[in-house]
């Protein structure tokens, strides 16, 4: 074959720089529009809203044409395993779930492990116990040795508030089967639904996630006399030990009628993406989120936990490795 002359070598060259260009997805690159998919949790919750105003100043920052759209799943639990399928590029979860998809096991059958960590401590959630004031219940334990068939409204199965709640009693040696056998249930309820029941008796109690000034258990509070319940610390450490989770305090006050402080098991959000997303895109993601953050707080009031000194520790993240993206935007802060 005849050599090829020096402008036929240049041609060839970008002709085959051209193609391998081609190939990638457009996700690929910050240079050219991008398309963001983002897992959060269903339209009215706080991670939907707290999404919507990321989404809107994630975009701004990245090329003309460039999309992010808010996806109203899966949630904690089930956002991981949508990163892992690839049906979405960054996502919400909590630092417990990521840890359990991460090595596959609790709720997650097989191990995740495209799943990088872009940012945690984005807000404080609690597995909240109450019920209400008028039964004779100062803790779990109470259902078991007194045999209170107690109706506990949880929310949807599958959620990590089901999943808590589970864990939690099954602590107490009290299972689903054995809250039916004494005439007790645990009810999977929506936000919308579980004041009315409260106030019309249906439910007893409640044992599932609450953010600060949490809207539900703020009206639940007003509209019915609850007894909030602490775990002792005997089960935390079994649930930390087995499960992961960490201790927590919900201050005196923070709903009506909490006189003392509430011990319990409790987990900040996290913002985790996929291992393939661009460095350059997950770097403009973290980038618009710190320096919107008074505008994400606006919205959402639990996001004035976030500090983003600190959103890249371990513990806040699941102990899952950085993005590279993330992990270039900290170190020019100066955070790590």
């Amino acid at each position: 074959m005849q050599k090829l002359t020096a402008k036929w070598q240049i041609f060839v060259a970008v002709i085959a720089l051209l193609g391998v260009l081609a190939a990638r997805p457009a996700v690929s690159t910050a240079q050219g529009p991008v398309s963001i998919q983002f897992a959060s949790f269903k339209m009215g919750s706080g991670w939907y809203v707290m999404a919507g105003v990321m989404a809107e100043s994630i975009r701004k920052n990245l090329p003309a044409g460039s999309t992010v759209d808010v996806l109203p799943k899966s949630g904690g639990i089930g956002n991981p395993s949508l990163l892992g399928a690839k049906k979405a590029d960054i996502g919400f979860a909590f630092p417990i779930t990521a840890n359990w998809a991460w090595n596959g096991k609790v709720r997650y059958k097989e191990k995740i492990t495209n799943l990088r960590a872009i940012a945690g401590g984005l807000d404080s959630y609690w597995v909240l116990g109450a019920v209400r004031a008028d039964k004779d219940i100062k803790s779990w334990a109470d259902i078991k040795a007194m045999k209170k068939g107690l109706r506990i409204c949880t929310q949807s199965k599958g959620s990590m508030s089901e999943v808590g709640a589970l864990q939690t009693l099954s602590e107490y040696g009290v299972s689903y089967e054995d809250l039916k056998s004494i005439g007790g249930d645990i009810l999977m309820k929506g936000f919308g639904e579980m004041v009315p029941a409260l106030k019309e008796g249906a439910i007893d109690g409640f044992l599932m996630m609450a953010t600060p000034n949490h809207p539900t258990w703020t009206e639940a509070a007003i509209a019915r006399s609850l007894r909030f319940i602490s775990l002792e610390e005997e089960v935390l450490n079994r649930l930390r030990k087995k499960y992961g989770y960490t201790r927590s305090i919900v201050p005196a006050g923070m709903f009506s009628g909490q006189e003392k402080d509430v011990v319990t098991i409790g987990f900040p959000t996290c913002l985790l993406a996929r291992e393939d997303l661009p460095d350059q895109v997950v770097y403009v993601v973290l980038k618009s989120i710190v320096e919107n953050k008074d505008k994400i707080r606006a919205a959402y009031r639990a996001f004035e936990a976030f500090d983003p000194k600190t959103a890249w520790e371990s513990e806040k993240v699941g102990s899952l490795p950085l993005h590279p993206g993330a992990e270039k935007f900290y170190k020019e802060k100066g955070y790590k």
